[in-house]
């Protein structure tokens, strides 16, 4: 199903090309718009989840070192 829509789109945008070559830099142009958005969102996911992961392992090792001494001073 997903392959005939990109044939169907495929053939319009050729047609588009054929009648206006303007329009193909259109298509390029959202395209590399739509490549550079990607990568910008991915980085921004990317940076999210590691600052993620660190506070957590901060987090455990707080945890960690208050049980620790709260250990020692119930001894």
């Amino acid at each position: 199903m997903a392959d005939l829509k990109n044939s169907r789109d495929q053939s319009r945008l050729e047609k588009a090309a054929r009648e206006d070559g303007s329009a193909w830099v259109h298509y390029e142009a959202e395209a590399e718009a739509v490549r550079k958005k990607t990568a910008r969102l991915r980085a921004l996911r990317l940076a999210k989840e590691t600052a993620d992961k660190s506070a957590a392992v901060e987090k455990s090792e707080v945890a960690k070192k208050s049980a620790t001494r709260r250990t020692r001073s119930a001894k």
